[in-house]
Parts: structure tokens; sequence; C-alpha cells
């Protein structure tokens, strides 16, 4: 089953990947200022979290991805060390809120993850596109299915699983963006450039 859907995933961000724009922020281009709550209820201001530490910003598409997942891991295994350079890391998902809290709980996460209401900080940051029958032809379907659950919108968007680091200037000094969503940025990488 595990290997079905991996394969599903897969053959899914291949059909996607020729609908997405490629137009995205670039290092050194501001970025847009973040208010939301995380899944602890926690208000999340990113203007007033950059006045003392960097923003590590990741995108993931749900806890439904293995790659997601895996990335997850990645941020949670590396967050001490991310934390020790001055860098807060948060996480932004089309999740309903439900389901960002059950990812903390499955995942054991620690760090802040925000349900992206009416998706704007995707559209802000350029990583929003929409799950439809042209990019997904074979798997329409499916995906529709698992975006319904997952998802609070009923517009069925997803995001590129893009990764930006924000400098306390409110300056983007590192961006990783990749239509192929089993390519993922290197957080022990990122950590080591800090």
């Amino acid at each position: 089953m595990r290997t079905a859907f991996m394969t599903l995933c897969f053959l899914v961000s291949m059909g996607m990947s020729g609908q997405i724009n490629s137009e995205h922020l670039e290092i050194g281009d501001r970025a847009p200022q973040i208010t939301a709550r995380d899944q602890n209820g926690k208000a999340i201001n990113s203007k007033e979290i950059l006045e003392n530490e960097k923003i590590l910003l990741v995108f993931y598409r749900g806890n439904w991805c293995p790659h997601c997942k895996k990335h997850l891991g990645e941020l949670e295994k590396n967050l001490n060390a991310l934390k020790e350079k001055g860098v807060f890391v948060l996480v932004v998902t089309p999740e309903s809120e439900e389901k960002t809290r059950e990812t903390q709980e499955k995942f054991k996460t620690s760090f802040s993850i925000v349900h992206d209401s009416g998706n704007q900080i995707m559209k802000d940051y350029k990583v929003a596109f929409e799950v439809n029958e042209v990019n997904v032809p074979n798997y329409y379907d499916k995906v529709t299915e698992l975006v319904n659950e997952y998802n609070s919108e009923t517009d069925k968007v997803l995001p590129v699983p893009a990764t930006y680091l924000i400098g306390t200037d409110g300056k983007i000094e590192y961006v990783h963006y990749d239509p192929n969503y089993k390519n993922r940025s290197d957080i022990s990488e990122i950590v080591n450039t800090l």
C-alpha cells in the first residue's frame, strides 16, 4: 500500500510540474509578512519574530505525503541546531488546523505549524498551485479526495514544497523552490551555512 501511494505521489507530481508557475520569490526579495496562529494557538507574526531571529519558512503539502513526512522529520532533527543559530522554524500548510495538530502529534514535532487560511501565505510567497484535471489527468480523483480530506479550503490548492530563509532585515537569504515534490531543501546544509 505504501509503495503504491508513493508511486501515486510521484505520478501526481510529474503531472503537476507542467502547470506550476516558475515565478517565485528570489534571494534579496522582501519577504511578505505572515500573521497567523500555529497548531497550539500561538500568535505568529513574522515581523515581530524577525526583530530577534531569522525565520526558516517551509511549505508542505500534507502529512499524507511521504516526502513531506521525511522533510518534517529532518526539520525536527535539526531544530535545536537551528535555534542555537538564531533561527525560528515556521512551517506552512493548506492542511486544516485539526490536521496540523495531528501532524504534530503523529511526528512529535515541536516547531510552529500554521494552517494557511485562504491559502494567502502560499499565494504571497508564490508557491500555490491548483490541483486540477489538466495537471493531474490520471489521478485527479484520488488527489482531490486527499486534498478534500486534509485541507479546509475548497479550492484544491497545494504548495510547491519550497523553503525560504528570511534574514532579520526581512529579506530572503536562501531559496529552495523545485516543482518536483521529491526534491527538498537539505536542512543539515542550511544549518552548516548559518
